[in-house]
């Protein structure tokens, strides 16, 4: 017989960050579910349309599977652009290689087919939903290459 699953409304997953979330973790280590500082990675926070609370933190390299809530449903970073800009008819736009506006793009799979791809922000204090997808991303801390600017402190 198998394990009956809690349900999914009550399902809550908490992560208490401090000023560095990622301080205690050595590169010696050497467990897969361990970030290796040296490299770029992503924080993202991860938020479900029908369960408000519902809160899932994942840290990972680009294209590297995380699993999203308690389902098969496989997330991972697709890309990532240092100044988001969305034009008029909803196309994304590199605008600079500042890190003014950096936003991840997350992909949500089931299998083999994907559910939803949207773009995880890091200046809004909330994830942000479109109408037609469950799950909404927020980029919460990220290591990037040199090749991006460094925004001026305070703009």
């Amino acid at each position: 017989m198998k394990p009956i699953k809690p349900l999914t409304a009550t399902l809550i997953i908490l992560l208490v960050l401090t000023i560095d979330p990622l301080a205690q973790v050595s590169a010696e280590e050497t467990d897969s579910t361990k970030v290796d500082l040296q490299k770029e990675y992503y924080l993202t926070e991860a938020r479900h349309r029908l369960f408000p609370n519902f809160s899932q933190m994942d840290t990972g390299g680009m294209n590297e599977p995380f699993f999203v809530g308690e389902d098969e449903n496989k997330g991972e970073v697709i890309a990532f652009n240092p100044n988001l800009g969305i034009a008029t008819r909803g196309e994304a736009l590199q605008v600079s290689e500042t890190l003014h506006n950096p936003a991840v793009k997350a992909r949500v799979s089931l299998g083999e087919e994907v559910q939803q791809e949207s773009w995880g922000f890091s200046v809004m204090t909330a994830p942000h939903f479109c109408r037609k997808n469950l799950f909404a991303f927020r980029l919460v801390d990220f290591k990037v290459s040199e090749k991006y600017i460094e925004a001026p402190a305070g703009k």
